[in-house]
């Protein structure tokens, strides 16, 4: 088991642009090279997506060229094995990897198979091969000051059926991450590779692994799978608050609802899948409304403006149902340039109904996390266009009727903290 403390930032940068960049580093830092530059990633996980939001499971190994578009893998193949775990201990991320040498795939799969529990959080269906990505990297290190700055290209995102590999996506955009040790991340070499960066407008951006969950999730709307948005201006949401080790409530609320545990409600007929995603916003404070919410990457380049919310009166007075509009904008310049803080969000979904209704309601766990600090939250969240008051109170009952049921079962504290409340709170 090895522990580290470092700060890790990811950016993209447009795939043209990424041998300028190269050039540039060159001329910084000394290149590792190694015989075999493409790293190809396995990620373990179920249909349920039990593992914890803080942990991965990874078969790794390198090779001289990446996964063909359709492949099938071997079981005696031989994978580094790696479970990794992220920590946040007082306001800094704690990652704590375990590695084991070329294990047989077989080997790798009765292990994952075996876990019934990853740290305090019980995974209570069986784990497996989930994804893959693979990608061509370039390894550049600082000697004596331990900086490492990883540059990958040609990334590939693959999905499973049993052992057989299928592409699902590719990245036009190069992915490079700064590895920084403490104390090291206002030196001149890190401001100059930030430097590089803003001149190639590189854009801060999320993980593979949760890359390969918004892949996932789009395919499945494309298809009628997943639950798509409608248009709406009015969100109506109970929030509770929750502890990273409570992570496993979620498949047991799950759980309630296909045994009819929870009054008048039950699993989504039509979207009963979990769904998981991983997200990167700006948050920049406005005076005339609570805050305006950007993501810079994918494909999305609009604006989420979120009014002040007002907490509204519900039937079992927990006082942490809210009703906030929101109205979505396209991204204008001066937004990019008006000062703003980061904000990384997890999140997993399912849907619920009403018994006998053709409402659906949303049920999720979010993990939001800025520099060393993290948020856990559940909420539940109904989307309505310009409701009529009989319409607002119908949904503020429905969602406060859930909210209850979580905060009595699984002794839960109701909250109205917003995420943009806690970012702006936190020291940096």
């Amino acid at each position: 088991m090895r522990s580290q403390v470092r700060a890790e930032i990811r950016y993209y940068i447009d795939g043209r642009k990424a041998e300028r960049f190269k050039l540039s580093l060159f001329e910084l830092m000394s290149l590792n090279s190694f015989p075999n530059p493409v790293n190809q990633t396995l990620y373990f996980n179920n249909e349920e997506h039990e593992v914890p939001f803080t942990y991965s499971i990874r078969g790794r190994r390198y090779e001289q060229k990446p996964f063909k578009e359709r492949f099938k893998l071997k079981l005696s193949d031989k994978w580094i094995f790696e479970v990794k775990n992220t920590r946040s201990e007082h306001g800094r991320f704690i990652r704590h990897k375990r590695r084991n040498e070329m294990l047989p795939l077989q080997e790798i799969l009765s292990s994952v198979k075996r876990m019934s529990r990853l740290g305090h959080v019980r995974i209570p269906h069986k784990l497996g091969l989930y994804a893959a990505a693979s990608y061509s990297r370039n390894h550049f290190l600082d000697s004596d000051r331990g900086l490492r700055v990883t540059m990958d290209e040609d990334v590939r995102y693959f999905t499973f059926e049993g052992l057989a590999g299928t592409m699902l996506g590719a990245s036009n955009r190069a992915i490079v991450e700064l590895k920084i040790p403490p104390g090291r991340t206002s030196r001149p070499l890190v401001r100059k590779i930030h430097g590089l960066l803003r001149k190639e407008n590189a854009e801060q951006g999320i993980s593979k692994k949760a890359t390969i969950f918004n892949l996932i999730e789009d395919r499945a709307r494309k298809s009628g799978e997943a639950y798509k948005e409608p248009s709406h201006n009015t969100e109506i949401k109970a929030k509770v608050a929750l502890d990273a080790e409570d992570q496993d409530i979620f498949p047991r609320i799950r759980n309630d609802l296909s045994e009819g545990k929870i009054e008048g409600f039950r699993l989504s007929d039509s979207y009963p899948n979990v769904m998981e995603t991983g997200k990167l916003y700006h948050y920049v404070r406005v005076p005339t409304h609570e805050y305006v919410r950007f993501e810079t990457s994918g494909q999305s380049r609009s604006a989420t403006i979120k009014e002040n919310f007002q907490v509204v009166q519900d039937p079992y007075r927990l006082g942490n149902v809210i009703k906030r509009r929101e109205i979505e904008e396209p991204l204008q310049p001066d937004m990019l340039k008006m000062p703003y803080k980061v904000l990384t969000r997890r999140r997993k979904y399912f849907m619920v109904e009403r018994n006998g209704g053709t409402r659906e309601y949303a049920v999720m766990m979010d993990r939001s996390t800025h520099r060393g600090h993290e948020l856990y939250q559940l909420e539940v969240e109904d989307v309505l266009n310009s409701p009529s008051t009989r319409t607002e109170t119908r949904s503020i009952n429905d969602v406060a009727s859930m909210a209850n049921y979580l905060i009595e079962e699984y002794s839960l504290e109701p909250t109205i903290l917003t995420k943009n409340q806690w970012l702006m709170s936190l020291p940096n």
